[in-house]
């Protein structure tokens, strides 16, 4: 049995970010919000659950009462440290507002993007922070829907484990047909390897298809790690050196299977 595990952004959605630095208030594009989040080990990713429009009704509310009062909306996509939504909301300041958020949507909209991943926000645990919030999008890599096809007729079972939203994930798993109970959303680096080990567990022979940092340990833990630098953001060499293959192309992880076939 033959199964392949994909991350979502940047491997098979070209990401586009809108980002504000709230330390200027200075507003821009970057898709590498994880290497904006490494340059310090207390940072974190919080993703928000909620979709972005219906963030409107609480524009005036700052982030922090947001989170406050929905609990559940929210979740630790990306962290280096051991960290509780409890903990999370014991420290965060209360600066940023929902509005800076939308203000970051809006840009978005006005790009090319098929999908709307979702808005996050960086926080220092350390001081408190939210050091950056963004609204995150894409569209699909030219040849990514191919590679689903043929997937399919070589008989693998095909699952998306990524740090985005459920709802941003859902719409992806539909358009290309991947079946929602093999999507697993606000995924973060230690879930990401438990989907991969979970799936060695029930027999398969797993491939990882990632490209960035929190791929890592699920591109170390697959039987075949792929790390794709489609997406153009400078990689550390501890990621690189974890992957059986380098790809430049999503098309050329069929290259990969029909070698190792």
């Amino acid at each position: 049995m033959k199964a392949i595990v994909f991350d979502n952004a940047g491997t098979i959605l070209q990401r586009k970010t809108i980002i504000k630095d709230m330390s200027t208030k200075k507003v821009f594009f970057n898709t590498d919000t994880i290497g904006i989040a490494n340059k310090n080990d207390k940072n974190i990713i919080v993703v928000f659950q909620t979709p972005v429009d219906e963030l409107y009704e609480y524009s005036d509310m700052s982030i922090k009462q947001y989170m406050l009062r929905h609990n559940s909306s929210f979740e630790i996509a990306y962290s280096q440290i051991n960290v509780s939504n409890e903990q999370l909301l014991d420290v965060i300041r209360d600066d940023a507002m929902i509005n800076d958020i939308l203000e970051t949507y809006e840009l978005l909209l006005k790009r090319d993007v098929r999908i709307i991943s979702g808005a996050a926000v960086i926080v220092d645990t350390t001081s408190g922070m939210i050091t950056h919030v963004y609204t995150a999008g894409g569209s699909f890599f030219k040849y990514t829907s191919d590679v689903m096809d043929y997937l399919k007729e070589e008989g693998f079972e095909i699952y998306i484990a990524s740090g985005d939203n459920k709802h941003s994930l859902n719409q992806i798993s539909s358009i290309l047909n991947i079946a929602k109970n093999n999507i697993y959303s606000t995924c973060n680096v230690n879930c990401k390897e438990s989907v991969i080990e979970k799936l060695q567990n029930e027999g398969y022979y797993v491939y990882m298809v990632g490209n960035h940092t929190n791929d890592i340990l699920a591109i170390k833990k697959a039987d075949t790690g792929i790390l794709t630098l489609q997406q153009k953001e400078l990689l550390p060499k501890r990621l690189i050196s974890q992957a059986d293959y380098v790809i430049s192309s999503i098309d050329m992880v069929i290259d990969v299977i029909k070698k190792e076939s």
